[in-house]
């Protein structure tokens, strides 16, 4: 998205390949100042100008939290998961790529404007729940702050996946995934639900369906298939080496792996047992099926 924000404004990701006919008095995209604020600078793209990418739960749920009192009563497993929650300071959120550093925010307009507002939109883009919950467990034993490795007074290294499943990652996960689901049921349109699985396989063009979404101005689609390509761990390192170095992508490369073959070796029950699990939260489980041939869900023509 940050990609296609600067093509946007009529800018270039790399000096060493300008595409679409570019020339060299085009601004290039700097990635010194590029340090993954909350809020990106998408005024040719959105008419709000500001677009948050992040953990967040929905705007505008708090209204209805009330009614799920297990969602009152859970605490997420880690720092991290409600940006929009945690009693940040609203009045100077970093912006990124914008001509000023920092934008204030008001969370209780947002939240209001979610019921009212129809131009505000939101977009959960989520993971299958299993593979989600074995990429944190791997991400949290290796992480060096106690914060993420600690976890009910234990290291998470010391803990059995099965258990940090169950007690941990999915009540997180479930209280994530509800907060959309639900508003997508209560104001129609509003929310869009997007498999992740969409995106790695079909990256341009579930894109464009987002930005459809999101009600921006409309978009070259070759800007589009641009911001994707340039987007790539392979060219991210040919034009910024400090960004993302072959070390890190040889690293990347190996948590996956690791990752794949620790997924291979758990019990086939536990997606079962899971998803009736999330169904108890009253996640609707028909968004994950066995298969990844599913389609992006928007509640707005749900049957």
């Amino acid at each position: 998205m940050a990609f296609l924000a600067h093509l946007a404004q009529g800018g270039r990701i790399s000096d060493r390949s300008p595409r679409n006919g570019r020339d060299g008095a085009c601004a290039s995209f700097n990635f010194d100042h590029f340090r993954g604020g909350p809020l990106l600078w998408a005024p040719s793209l959105l008419a709000s100008s500001h677009l948050f990418i992040g953990h967040t739960a929905c705007p505008g749920f708090s209204r209805v939290a009330s009614d799920y009192s297990w969602w009152r009563d859970t605490r997420f497993c880690t720092p991290g998961y409600d940006y929009f929650h945690d009693g940040w300071n609203y009045a100077h959120v970093p912006v990124d790529m914008a001509p000023h550093a920092y934008a204030s925010v008001s969370v209780s307009g947002m939240e209001d404007a979610a019921w009212s507002e129809g131009a505000q939109r939101s977009i959960l883009l989520y993971s299958d729940p299993v593979e989600q919950a074995v990429a944190y467990f791997h991400f949290c034993r290796n992480h060096p702050s106690r914060a993420y490795n600690m976890l009910a007074g234990r290291r998470i290294r010391d803990w059995a996946f099965g258990d940090f499943f169950f007690q941990y990652a999915l009540p997180s996960y479930a209280r994530i995934f509800l907060t959309y689901q639900i508003m997508a049921d209560r104001v129609p349109g509003s929310v869009l639900l997007v498999p992740y699985e969409k995106l790695r396989e079909h990256p341009a063009k579930t894109l464009a369906s987002v930005l459809g979404h999101l009600g921006g101005n409309r978009c070259d689609l070759s800007l589009i298939d641009e911001a994707v390509a340039c987007a790539r761990p392979e060219r991210l390192a040919t034009a910024n080496s400090r960004l993302v170095d072959r070390r890190r992508l040889d690293a990347l490369n190996g948590n996956l792996q690791t990752e794949k073959t620790f997924l291979k070796r758990l019990d086939p029950s536990l997606r079962r047992e899971g998803l009736e699990y999330l169904e108890s939260l009253g996640v609707d489980a028909r968004y994950f099926p066995q298969s990844h041939e599913v389609e992006m869900v928007s509640r707005t023509s749900a049957a």
